[in-house]
């Protein structure tokens, strides 16, 4: 029995190994929605197994060839030829790896000046390299991208099956030929990125060991003479170019007269490729300088080490001075280039400019060349620049070189804020409006509120040495200050950032637009805050009432509302336009002195000139009673015969303390009212009613 199962397994792997050998290829007049598997199954297939699948795809295409009639061979058969192409280069592709890199010998004791510049130059180029990978990967991501939905799209057409024999064919090879055509990509795609993750390790590693560099820079015999000889030639090639006369490119010189006949595009050209040769060998110069004076500081032989320093200086200048010229170089080689060939597409060159269209060519190329050129110089001196200041800094003690290093850390980060604050935010009136301007705005706006506040602190000191003076019309005043210094601050804050108000008409629609939609409330309330200083029919210190019922003192009267303070101690804003709209009670507008009617009851039969006298001494008693004589004088009125008592009112005047305390005044008088009639004897009454029960409650039975 164990025989037999071990037999059957065997038989059964041996069959599962013959069938996965002898699968037949894809046909592309019948393919099937997994037909890529044939080339790329789930256990990857060795490379003499995709050789053979590769073959027999071959031979089955060869074989469908041989089906094809005239019509159908002439339209189908480039197709096909298309395709055995891309299965042999698919085979290939798989066989490929990614382009070797050689690695670099680093790691030495001691490095020349030709090393260290050799090492930077590979750096240079090593970041070039890095950026080209990068941009050609990114341009391969977008290539498949579009690939894959061109292939998704031939699928779903080839499945629709509703097409002749030949049309079926013909798409169901261009199916294949689109997914042969993606895969070889897409491995050309991971070869360029282990090739780019060779290339990034590779610059990191040379990174590191150039940024050390410096304490390992040894000096030769004749250093200074090689560098000096460089510099000099460099100097001589930039008055040797600036001499030369703007030539065609026969040699022929272009004079003022030929210059009106040519093509001005031309001549822009021909004069920027020259300052380009120029700044090019002006960079060289510079290096070989700085480098010639380095090997002096190092070796002793410069006897001012700021001589140094400032040197270093005129050469970060100009490199900060050449940055925007290359921009400019760029943008405009380009655009000339554009345009050039913009010019031979649609126009085509037109007969007798043969001559210019080839020279401009000719100089875009050379431009082009230039301005790597320059590229290469402004990286090499801006080494340059670095490995002299770390050179000079091992020299120096650990304090000094700690000091020149937070000096130098605190200039960039001064720098970078200036790039950040002199950046333009946006324009008005064609002025750039920069963060850096918009913080003088601020300043000048806090500077004339000081100024206010000044000017305010002034006039409340000077109206305090004069009694006379009335202290609303001092406060008026001081707020119509206020508003004109912090008016004018704005004015010249806005002005300094280019806001014109010699065009006011424009402004001034605009913020009646802005008026119109949603300032309508903070633009009345403003004016009537103004109306409220002018009229002086409220000011600080006046009680007042508002139609809603809420009494207190005035506190402040600002631009947009006033501030009140109730008697218990709550500070309330209200709109200046409430005081303007509605009905508002001034109790102390015009006099301090004010009238208050405390109502109070006595039985009846009460003495009534008791009644008064009782009443008029308990008003004595209380220090708010004006003791005066005439009409404001105490009085005690009769004023009601209520239900169950005589109803009296004691009218009196009271001192201007007393006026903004409504609620203490009516206190205090009832409790001293109460007080004298409990001493005289007079009843104060209380409500009684009288209970009359009617008869019938004799039947009702009492629970004993």
């Amino acid at each position: 029995m164990k025989i037999q199962y071990w037999f059957f397994i065997t038989l059964l792997l041996v069959s599962s190994a013959i069938s996965a050998n002898d699968i037949a290829p894809p046909d592309p007049a019948r393919l099937k929605s997994d037909w890529w598997s044939y080339f790329a199954p789930e256990t990857p297939l060795s490379d003499e197994d995709l050789e053979k699948r590769v073959t027999a795809t071959e031979n089955q295409l060869k074989q469908i060839e041989k089906t094809l009639n005239a019509n159908t061979r002439r339209e189908i058969l480039p197709s096909i030829i298309q395709l055995r192409e891309l299965l042999v280069a698919y085979r290939t592709r798989r066989d490929e790896a990614a382009a070797a890199i050689k690695p670099l010998e680093l790691s030495q004791e001691s490095y020349t000046l030709e090393e260290v510049f050799s090492l930077q130059n590979i750096y240079l180029k090593l970041s070039s390299e890095v950026e080209y990978e990068s941009s050609d990967i990114e341009w391969r991501r977008d290539l498949i991208a579009a690939e894959r939905k061109q292939q998704s799209q031939r699928k779903v057409s080839y499945l629709e099956g509703s097409k002749t024999d030949a049309d079926q064919l013909a798409l169901g090879v261009a199916v294949m030929s689109s997914r042969l055509q993606m895969e070889i990509d897409l491995q050309d795609l991971n070869n360029r990125q282990s090739r780019l993750q060779l290339l990034l390790a590779q610059k990191a590693e040379l990174q590191k060991e150039l940024k050390d560099i410096a304490r390992r820079l040894v000096f030769k015999e004749g250093d200074i003479k090689d560098w000096n000889n460089i510099r000099k030639q460099a100097l001589d090639a930039a008055v040797r170019i600036r001499n030369e006369s703007i030539s065609d490119e026969t040699g022929h010189v272009i004079t003022e007269g030929d210059l009106a006949a040519q093509n001005r595009r031309v001549d822009t050209m021909r004069v920027m490729h020259r300052e380009l040769r120029i700044t090019s060998e002006e960079l060289r110069a510079d290096r070989a300088e700085l480098v010639s004076k380095l090997i002096e500081q190092s070796t002793g032989k410069s006897e001012d080490p700021n001589i140094y320093k400032e040197l270093l200086h005129t050469a970060e200048q100009r490199i900060d001075n050449i940055q925007p010229k290359k921009k400019y170089w760029k943008s405009s080689i380009e655009g000339i280039n554009s345009v050039r060939v913009e010019q031979a597409e649609t126009t085509g060159i037109k007969s007798g400019e043969e001559k210019i269209f080839r020279e401009t060519a000719k100089l875009v190329s050379a431009i082009k060349k230039d301005i790597n050129d320059v590229d290469h110089e402004l990286e090499l001196l801006t080494f340059t620049i670095v490995l002299s200041e770390k050179r000079m800094q091992l020299g120096e003690s650990n304090f000094k070189r700690g000091w020149s290093l937070t000096l130098d850390y605190a200039g960039e980060a001064f720098e970078n804020m200036r790039t950040v604050f002199v950046a333009s935010l946006f324009e008005v009136n064609e002025t750039p409006v920069t963060l850096l301007g918009l913080l003088r705005v601020i300043i000048i706006v806090l500077i004339a509120w000081a100024i206010s506040r000044g000017a305010r602190s002034a006039i409340k000191h000077l109206s305090e040495k004069r009694s006379s003076v009335s202290q609303s019309s001092i406060y008026a005043l001081s707020r119509v200050i206020h508003y004109i210094i912090l008016s004018l601050g704005v004015v010249i804050g806005l002005s300094s950032i280019g806001v014109d108000f010699t065009k006011f008409a424009l402004l001034a629609s605009a913020l009646s637009i802005g008026i119109g939609f949603g300032l309508q409330t903070l633009v009345s309330n403003f004016v009537a805050g103004l109306i409220i200083l002018f009229e002086k029919s409220m000011k600080v210190g006046d009680f007042v009432e508002l139609e809603s019922g809420i009494t207190g003192e005035v506190q402040e009267i600002n631009m947009r509302s006033t501030l009140i303070t109730t008697n218990d101690n709550i500070d309330i804003l209200v709109p200046n336009s409430e005081f303007i709209n509605k009905n508002v009670t001034n109790w102390t507008m015009r006099d301090a002195f004010r009238r208050v009617h405390i109502k109070f009851g006595v039985a009846y039969g009460s003495d009534k000139n008791m009644v008064k006298k009782a009443v008029l001494e308990a008003a004595d008693n209380v220090n708010w009673t004006l003791k005066s004589t005439g009409r404001r004088a105490p009085q005690v009125w009769l004023v009601n015969f209520g239900d169950s008592s005589l109803d009296f009112e004691l009218v009196i005047w009271l001192k201007p303390e007393a006026t903004k305390r409504p609620s203490a005044v009516q206190a205090t008088y009832l409790w001293e009212i109460e007080s004298k009639l409990t001493e005289y004897n007079i009843e104060i009454p209380f409500p009684q009613r009288d209970l009359h029960l009617r008869s019938g409650f004799e039947s009702v039975p009492v629970m004993i």
